[in-house]
């Protein structure tokens, strides 16, 4: 498995995976792609699939996107200038559909294209899911920046559950990620209480303290992701974050 993407490999600037990738060695330029494929795998899929591909031309078309990344093809020219990097992604993955996939599409009917992804930063089956459930009405860049927030969720709270799990706290994760994931009124928290034999108050210290742990494992995925851990920068993906979620 690729190393962790540190500041020392990556200045503070969201573009820095960019920069990695275009001007990195093999190893860099992989490990970057990584944390890519980890950050917009399932976002990519569904905007592939509300562009009507099939399941399985949508996972070749991401899949053939970030191939010509890790060839240095895409992005040779993209600078800071043009916004922020998710947006520019979404571009650069419209435009490599509408040409490059098609015309790899032609030439091969029905090739399949070189898996760079690792398995770990893809799960089709979960994708498709995300995709089936999503709101029709909802606009493209909607649906992409809610899915690029899921995903990220996602893997917070799975590392939020596995740091639990080394702590031996699994009971504990088990009891209060209802309350973590689904705000519940004093009632129902003071019945979870009840049902694990302590306090209503002690509850909330616990969950509190969850809380707290939970949403420094997604400040720690935008910190990977972005290459940064600026505060400024932080706070205001954080905010870009739960807007995503308000977004028609």
């Amino acid at each position: 498995m690729a190393a962790p993407l540190t500041d020392t490999l990556f200045p503070s600037t969201r573009w820095s995976l960019l920069h990695q990738l275009r001007e990195g060695t093999e190893e860099e330029a992989r490990a970057a792609l990584e944390t890519l494929c980890r950050a917009y795998w399932q976002p990519l899929y569904c905007v592939a699939r509300r562009r009507q591909l099939s399941e399985h031309d949508a996972q070749d078309a991401v899949q053939g996107f970030f191939e010509s990344i890790l060839r240095r093809e895409t992005f040779a020219t993209a600078d800071e200038a043009e916004g922020k990097l998710r947006q520019l992604l979404l571009r650069a993955f419209d435009n490599f559909h509408t040409q490059q996939w098609q015309k790899a599409t032609r030439q091969k009917r029905g090739g399949g294209v070189e898996h760079v992804c690792l398995d770990a930063a893809m799960d089709p089956a979960r994708a498709e899911q995300v995709y089936q459930m999503s709101d029709p009405a909802q606009s493209l860049e909607a649906l992409y920046n809610r899915e690029w927030a899921n995903a990220l969720l996602g893997r917070a709270l799975e590392a939020l559950r596995a740091d639990y799990e080394r702590r031996g706290w699994q009971e504990r994760y088990t009891l209060l990620l209802g309350p973590l994931i689904q705000q519940g009124d004093e009632t129902q928290l003071g019945e979870l209480a009840a049902s694990a034999g302590m306090s209503a108050g002690a509850l909330r210290v616990m969950l509190h303290r969850m809380r707290t742990h939970y949403r420094g494992q997604i400040e720690r995925e935008l910190s990977h992701t972005l290459g940064t851990s600026d505060p400024a920068t932080l706070r205001e993906e954080m905010q870009e974050l739960f807007k995503a979620f308000s977004t028609p």
